[in-house]
């Protein structure tokens, strides 16, 4: 395959474009400048005329998740192209359109002129899209305006329904007096910092009469009405406008010093849940999480762990009194979590004669598994061993409960053969990891399912559908991807045989990125808990001590943590010396695992 740089430079899409214009280019040389490069196997113009002849005419409606589907085009890219298709779409739009567009506070009088002579007080919302186009008006309140009867949730409530950008609020005097009152500053206040933890900024709050008006706006900018609400790129808040102090929480933490750990008694032939090695596994932990729970939350009648991982939290507390909501987007988890915590009927002894079927599987054949990880992940003789029996799983499981429990078994049995540190991002120089593959039967009360539900989707999409008494949550510390360290496993459980790269052999992962490893897990948090509905709320964050990879280093902030914690109620730390795993690079000395509980009252 012809590279990039090997074309001649004139004949290159960035050096046509400089020299003859855009009119000079096809529309996949002008996609290739902005996927910048291609493949292995193939350059970037290739690549384009891929994506141009895939999607054709319905180019303009494309979307990351489309993109993401050819190979070779991850998330940043696919980010990429469809910002710069909606950008161009979106001044198209506003050229062309009839929305109505709120720039200052005489078009939104324009549209309040109704609300001049009522009798009444009356709040009136404008919901705006990110073009400050109107989305709606809505009245919010009549009679008296209070900021004790007035809540956050009447106007941002529908906001997050519409996918509000931004809020402009309008309030009557029917005085004809529109001097703010002291209560009129006071919600103007309390709703400007409601909106930004929402992030639903305030941009004007306006008090009409029949011949006056005032804009909170206008008033602190010190300008006139020709005032426009989005100068220069930017969008004036009243949040920032009015200069509200952002409350700073102390850290009060509690320490904890009690021993936890006792030694699970297992049966010969059996695993149990915790039985795997797996980063930030709770396990050992489980004794203080359940104090903190029963000192803080008493009897609970339910508990979601939302970033179940192992889901070990989830069977701590696992009994038929308790619900128990498991979650997990990552598929190796998903299976497990489903074994143990979902199969609500008694058919292990079926499970336990295929179990041994597996086991008397002979293969000294190579197939897909074996090609791609046998001499170094595994040996040969197992990586031969492990792709028949994942292939004889799909022939003889029975449905998804034994698919589920037999997947769940040759998970743990390669955990025990693996040629690694105990994750997938690499495996060790020397194969002497040659003990044979062995599956064991899962040990677990199925009488104790009955209420139970698993899922696998995104927490963030989940919490919306959801209720519980208790939320615990345990997401990723640092900017480490899970599927980064677990990709094999992934790949095992799939099955679908995809192309793998590099050393590490690993497959295209761009589907199943955590938020809570990128820059934007604050935001992603922030959103998680305001959609929670729960009464109490157990967080789990590290400290990670001192790290000299930035990788390592903690995504949220302590005060962002506590900030967003106590917009739902009070907050307490505990904290108990813990020694986690770090990848050599980290100074774990002053590590901590840190509970932070939350008794939600708003």
């Amino acid at each position: 395959m012809t590279k990039i740089k090997d074309i001649p430079k004139v004949d290159r899409p960035r050096e046509r474009f400089l020299k003859k214009g855009p009119d000079a280019l096809s529309k996949s040389d002008l996609l290739a400048i902005l996927l910048g490069s291609g493949i292995k196997g193939k350059n970037v113009q290739k690549l384009s005329q891929q994506v141009i002849q895939k999607f054709g005419k319905g180019f303009l409606d494309i979307s990351v998740d489309d993109l993401q589907k050819i190979s070779g085009i991850g998330q940043a890219k696919a980010l990429q192209v469809v910002s710069a298709v909606s950008l161009v779409k979106r001044f198209y739009q506003e050229e062309k359109s009839n929305e109505l567009i709120i720039k200052n506070s005489q078009d939104v009088l324009s549209l309040i002129y109704d609300l001049r002579d009522k009798k009444k007080e009356h709040l009136v919302c404008l919901y705006l899209n990110a073009r400050n186009g109107l989305l709606k008006k809505e009245v919010v309140s009549v009679g008296l305006l209070d900021k004790t009867l007035l809540h956050p949730r009447e106007i941002f409530h529908p906001a997050t329904e519409l996918n509000a950008a931004s809020v402009i609020l309008v309030h009557n005097h029917p005085s004809g007096d529109t001097t703010p009152s002291e209560k009129d500053t006071q919600v103007v206040e309390k709703i400007a910092q409601a909106g930004e933890i929402m992030g639903i900024p305030v941009i004007d709050f306006i008090i009409v009469s029949e011949n006056e008006h005032y804009s909170f706006c206008e008033k602190l900018k010190k300008t006139g009405t020709d005032f426009d609400y989005v100068a220069d790129g930017t969008q004036a808040t009243l949040f920032d406008l009015l200069e509200i102090e952002r409350p700073v929480y102390e850290m009060s933490v509690r320490k904890v010093e009690k021993h936890y750990f006792q030694p699970i008694q297992q049966k010969a032939g059996y695993f149990q849940l915790q039985n795997r090695r797996y980063l930030g596994n709770k396990h050992k932990l489980l004794g203080f999480i359940e104090d903190i729970i029963s000192e803080k939350c008493g009897k609970i009648d339910s508990l979601c762990d939302i970033f179940s991982g192992t889901g070990v939290v989830g069977e701590r507390f696992n009994t038929p009194e308790v619900k128990i909501i498991s979650n997990d987007f990552l598929y190796a988890n998903y299976v497990c979590l489903n074994a143990f915590l979902g199969v609500s009927k008694d058919i292990l002894a079926s499970v336990a004669n295929k179990i041994s079927h597996l086991n008397n599987l002979q293969s000294k054949d190579d197939n897909y598994f074996s090609k791609h990880f046998g001499g170094t992940y595994f040996s040969l003789e197992n990586a031969r061993k492990i792709g028949a029996i994942r292939e004889e799983i799909d022939r003889i499981a029975e449905n998804e409960d034994e698919r589920s429990l037999l997947i769940c078994s040759l998970l743990y049995a390669v955990d025990k053969v693996a040629n690694t540190v105990g994750h997938y991002d690499a495996f060790r120089k020397k194969l002497d990891t040659v003990q044979p593959l062995k599956l064991l039967v899962p040990d677990f009360d199925y009488s104790r399912n009955k209420n139970n539900k698993v899922y696998r989707e995104d927490a963030n999409a989940l919490i919306r559908k959801i209720t519980c008494d208790v939320l615990y949550i345990d997401p990723p510390y640092n900017s480490r991807q899970y599927s980064d360290a677990y990709h094999l496993l992934e790949n095992l459980v799939e099955w679908k045989k995809p192309a793998v790269v590099g050393i590490g052999k690993k497959m295209d992962r761009s589907h199943i990125k955590s938020s809570y490893c990128l820059k934007n897990a604050t935001q992603a948090f922030e959103d998680l808990i305001m959609n929670a509905k729960c009464n109490h709320i157990l967080l789990s964050y590290n400290n990670t001590g001192d790290s000299k990879d930035g990788r390592s280093n903690a995504r949220m902030k302590d005060k962002d943590i506590l900030r967003i914690l106590n917009s739902k109620g009070e907050v307490e730390i505990f904290e108990k010396e813990y020694k986690a795993f770090t990848t050599g690079k980290s100074n774990g000395d002053d590590n901590a695992e840190r509970i932070f509980y939350c008794k939600v009252t708003k």
